[in-house]
């Protein structure tokens, strides 16, 4: 709780510096991933299952990796995966931790922290894709 969001940062180990892309990790007009030790959504997910279970570095290939174990919304237990996307299991851009009681654990955004927040509060409830059970 309370570690930075970093861009591509973060590893099965722990908090790192991250990178910008061109259009993700700045923070006011600036690269703040490169200079943040922290995480990013995927790799929150993937530290905190390492390493008793090995999960892709990023959201969507975590969703692919985990697809097969679907888990409805009125069925969630924490620590059940849930995924958001613009369209399709191609376009998922961000994954979160049920921590029961509706709400979930992650790194949302570049200038916020790792929080626990309510599944309607975290990401646009439009752009839910679904769940599944590591």
């Amino acid at each position: 709780m309370g570690t930075p969001y970093s861009w591509g940062g973060g590893t099965p180990s722990g908090p790192s510096t991250g990178f910008c892309d061109g259009t993700n990790g700045y923070l006011g007009g600036r690269c703040s991933a490169s200079v943040t030790a922290g995480f990013d959504c995927s790799s929150l997910v993937q530290y905190a299952y390492w390493p008793s279970t090995h999960l892709p570095r990023v959201a969507s290939a975590q969703y692919g990796a985990t697809s097969d174990r679907p888990v409805s919304r009125d069925a969630l237990q924490p620590g059940d995966l849930l995924f958001w996307s613009h369209g399709g299991s191609g376009s998922i851009y961000h994954v979160a931790i049920y921590a029961g009681d509706g709400n979930v654990l992650h790194a949302p955004r570049t200038g916020r922290v790792v929080e626990v927040q309510p599944i309607t509060a975290a990401m646009p409830a439009g752009d839910y894709y679904g769940a599944t059970r590591p």
